[in-house]
């Protein structure tokens, strides 16, 4: 047992330091030494300063991310998410149905929309959070931009939105977000202008193929899954964008949700609602969190790569063709994967396991400079093209 003696030395110390972080540390020394939560308090009742940037550090900084506020944020989230998703099932059941024709990948009539469960607990849980930070305003502007986002599928989901107004919706949010992204670069206008407006086309592409991809049951959330995980677990490991953390978390546990009811058998699609928040989200931190950082960019295409492979490859060959891209079709890779081996379930898993086994560690390589980034995308993507050319992905039939 420690003394009480040793207590009050660290109370004092935690007292006088003007650095937060430091004052956070001996937090965390006193909840080791035994009844933290006291001493805690105390430290926080005699400087009104810590007690407004303390929770800022209890949300975002790397130490406590691991703690039991993530407990509370996982259980949260994947709790919030699989009711909300039961409970659209019972308003939508009748109500939003997606009918299966010659051009869709499920035999049976399903209600779609889940991804209104998933937007929802994302939102307002990252809202909280947000709140309980020094600086909350980019965040919260985040949060709105993945609620109008979430709002733009509802819409599509409900009315069938023309592609036009939809696409110049998408464009304007993106635009929004990528202007975030850009604000503090020390670039001229031009330059700025110039990179803004490539990241946002990037952005808007990626929203899309997002959309495009989500197709058979539990992929779109499987691989959103494996995605934030695995980025989260190597911003936690090299100590960099600890801040993105947290909404990582919140929405793969929001994704875990409403996998119950999306895999194997599909009682709810998670719609435009899902497939468009979960674009934009992943979109947005990727670019947000690669600024500045060849090696975080690259392990985020490498972990994306099947999404992008498929679809960029899909979707080009469609439109060389002749084909119009926008209309719904069953002509990606993973769709005649799963037609040839006549399951989703199978065809999901794979991608799991390929994302863990293969593309993770290569992710890795590349954040700890092991292998070139460019060397590590060519080994990534060049197995997923290779398919797409063996199955005629974009072609019908």
């Amino acid at each position: 047992m420690h003394s009480h003696g040793t207590k009050i030395l660290l109370l004092s110390k935690a007292h006088r330091l003007s650095n937060y972080q430091t004052k956070i540390h001996l937090i965390l020394c006193i909840n080791w030494l035994g009844e933290g939560s006291k001493f805690a308090k105390e430290i926080l009742h005699h400087d009104i300063s810590l007690l407004r940037h303390g929770v800022f550090y209890w949300c975002t900084y790397p130490e406590l991310v691991t703690k039991g506020n993530m407990i509370f944020i996982i259980s949260t989230a994947l709790f919030g998410t699989f009711v909300l998703t039961w409970v659209v099932i019972k308003v939508l059941s009748q109500r939003l149905l997606d009918m299966p024709t010659h051009r869709s990948s499920h035999v049976l009539p399903t209600p779609r929309g889940g991804g209104i469960a998933i937007a929802t607990t994302t939102v307002l849980i990252f809202t909280f959070i947000t709140f309980c930070t020094s600086h909350p305003l980019p965040s919260f502007t985040f949060a709105m931009l993945l609620a109008a986002m979430a709002g733009l599928g509802a819409l599509d989901d409900f009315f069938n939105l023309n592609i036009y107004p939809r696409l110049f919706t998408q464009a304007i949010l993106s635009l929004v977000g990528i202007y975030f992204c850009v604000e503090n670069l020390e670039l001229t206008i031009f330059e700025r202008i110039l990179i803004g407006l490539v990241l946002t086309l990037g952005l808007l592409w990626f929203i899309n193929l997002y959309n495009f991809m989500d197709g058979i049951n539990g992929l779109a959330v499987i691989q959103a899954i494996c995605t934030c995980a695995t980025m989260g677990i190597i911003f936690h490991a090299t100590g960099k964008h600890t801040e993105a953390i947290n909404f990582l978390l919140i929405l793969a546990s929001a994704c875990a949700g409403f996998i119950y009811w999306n895999f194997p058998k599909a009682k709810i699609f998670m719609g435009d609602t899902g497939s468009l928040l979960l674009g934009f989200a992943i979109g947005f931190i990727a670019i947000k969190t690669s600024i500045g950082s060849l090696e975080i960019g690259a392990a985020w295409l490498i972990m994306l790569a099947i999404f992008i492979s498929d679809s960029t490859y899909t979707l080009g060959v469609r439109t060389l063709s002749g084909q119009k891209f926008y209309l719904p079709h069953r002509s990606h890779s993973y769709q005649k994967l799963a037609a040839i081996l006549k399951s989703h379930t199978k065809v999901t898993l794979a991608v799991a396991v390929t994302n863990i086994l293969w593309l993770f560690p290569s992710a890795l390589l590349c954040i700890y400079k092991t292998i070139n980034p460019a060397i590590a995308l060519i080994i990534a993507y060049t197995p997923f093209l290779v398919l797409a050319i063996k199955l005629k992905a974009g072609h019908v039939g």
